[in-house]
């Protein structure tokens, strides 16, 4: 016997800016997601990983933002200072990033980047265009890229 869902009534809600606790509200509103997705999709093996690029000081020269759930990977960021660009750092760190994906189990990868950042760089990774879209900024365009990986 399935269980009847409890309906909000029509006019008995209402949308706001949250302004006293946002950090909860957000909090709450990803709780549920997550929920909503397990019971859907079932566990996320949610993982974040941030690999940095230093200097022989330790300076911070650039890094990469790795998220990875069920069996998929989304390069969240990728930057390089002007120092280390043209060195072959962002191939370092796109290859760390898919070596750790494959590692735990993911099947692709994806990312964004706008039209002023380094498309180019992607698709010679082995990275294909999936969508685009322009305006915003205007002017520029934003595109979607998707890799698909080889099983360890």
């Amino acid at each position: 016997m399935s269980r009847a869902r409890e309906q909000v009534p029509k006019g008995a809600v209402s949308v706001a800016a949250e302004r006293t606790d946002a950090a909860a509200v957000s909090r709450a509103l990803w709780d549920g997601l997550v929920r909503f997705n397990r019971e859907q999709a079932g566990p996320l093996r949610y993982k974040r990983t941030v690999l940095s690029l230093r200097d022989e000081k330790g300076r911070l020269l650039g890094g990469l933002i790795l998220q990875s759930y069920w069996r998929e990977s989304y390069i969240e960021l990728l930057w390089l200072s002007a120092r280390a660009r043209k060195a072959g750092s962002g191939s370092r760190l796109i290859k760390e990033a898919e070596r750790r994906a494959q590692r735990r189990g993911s099947r692709l990868i994806h990312l964004n980047t706008y039209s002023f950042q380094a498309p180019g760089f992607y698709e010679k990774h082995g990275y294909k265009r999936c969508g685009a879209m322009s305006g915003s900024p205007q002017g520029k365009r934003r595109y979607f890229y998707v890799k698909r990986l080889r099983a360890l």
